[in-house]
């Protein structure tokens, strides 16, 4: 089977031509070769439709689903059957059917040895991490070949140095999606340049640009009211549409950020500000699972974690999370009520001392 494989996209990237696999065309990318992703989903197309045609028995899941290690937004999943005392592994991805990826094992860390190259997990924040021998870790989210561990037996490509690094590029990358950071990050560059950021989100009318030594100076309206800025340098093509359509509407964020001086500050103070939230904003408490059992943790700026709780079911811990987190409402509501009985006795103290 492999081998064909390996035949088949030879011919497609020598003859740079389309295949159709039962009426499926295969992504392929205007003459150039395709593209590791590519590669690696057409890969897998080719074999989904082989084993749909030659093998059907591979799509008979006998027995019931005892674990779900699901990533991707629940588009991709990896599930272990168990039939009696056997374990097996299968791979469900979204628009096609489920189907076995491994062979039948006596246990369900067989079935995760088998298929990933190590039986040690730990699900964070919607992903699940895979923990090798040596301490690195993947995710099966840049690592698909084990759709194929049946012909193809799966070796990880993709890796972190360590599970604190693994757990801090995930929280780091939620932060990143954080629009509230990127404005912080954004104002603070402009204030290094002394530009205002009144107009970012807004669209201006440019009237002219003009280069010198000390940069490009800018000239625009904004609901009829004009301002000038200057900034470091921009966009060669910025300058020729401005030259040739004199008076043009552009959004102001997209204007100033074609300047590659104050895009590489955004970028350094975009990084900083990520670090900042990263070392100061309060984590809550969540729940943490792996092999074990699931239990409530509490994750710091370095990417450890710290246990504070007993192993549970997964339910059961999160519905002990739930109430963790309303007795800390609770402190939190009493604290407030204190500090406020204080304010208004030491205020109650001062009134009867002037009395």
């Amino acid at each position: 089977m492999l081998n064909i494989l390996d035949s088949i996209f030879q011919k497609i990237e020598q003859a740079k031509m389309q295949q159709d696999i039962n009426s499926k065309k295969l992504p392929l990318d205007d003459g150039h070769s395709l593209s590791e992703e590519e590669r690696g989903e057409a890969e897998y197309d080719i074999y989904y439709a082989s084993i749909k045609e030659k093998q059907p028995e591979q799509f008979e899941l006998i027995g019931d689903c005892i674990d779900i290690f699901s990533w991707d937004r629940d588009k991709r999943l990896f599930q272990i059957f168990q039939n009696n005392n056997q374990f097996y592994g299968v791979y469900k991805q979204e628009s096609k059917e489920a189907h076995k990826v491994t062979q039948v094992f006596q246990s369900k860390e067989e079935v995760l040895l088998n298929a990933f190259g190590t039986s040690e997990f730990e699900r964070f924040r919607g992903h699940v991490l895979y923990i090798l021998k040596d301490g690195k870790v993947f995710t099966p989210q840049n690592n698909q070949e084990f759709r194929l561990n049946l012909v193809k037996p799966f070796k990880a490509n993709s890796f972190y140095e360590n599970i604190e690094q693994a757990r801090t590029f995930i929280v780091k990358d939620e932060l990143q999606k954080d629009p509230k950071i990127g404005m912080q990050a954004i104002r603070r560059t402009l204030e290094d340049y002394y530009i205002p950021s009144d107009f970012l989100g807004k669209t201006i009318t440019l009237k002219s640009m003009t280069k010198d030594k000390e940069g490009i100076r800018i000239s625009f309206e904004e609901n009829e009211k004009e301002q000038t800025i200057r900034i470091p340098d921009l966009n060669e093509k910025w300058l020729k549409r401005i030259r040739v359509n004199p008076r043009m509407k552009v959004v102001f964020d997209e204007l100033i950020m074609e300047s590659s001086t104050i895009g590489q500050s955004f970028l350094s103070f975009f990084n900083f500000e990520i670090k900042k939230e990263l070392q100061t904003r309060h984590h809550d408490f969540e729940v943490i699972s792996n092999k074990e059992g699931a239990y409530i943790g509490k994750f710091y700026s370095t990417g450890e974690l710290k246990k504070i709780s007993p192993y549970f079911s997964e339910k059961e811990a999160i519905d002990q999370l739930e109430k963790l987190n309303h007795y800390i409402k609770l402190e939190k509501q009493k604290d407030r009520y204190k500090a406020k009985e204080i304010k208004l006795s030491n205020e109650f103290m001062e009134i009867s001392e002037k009395d």
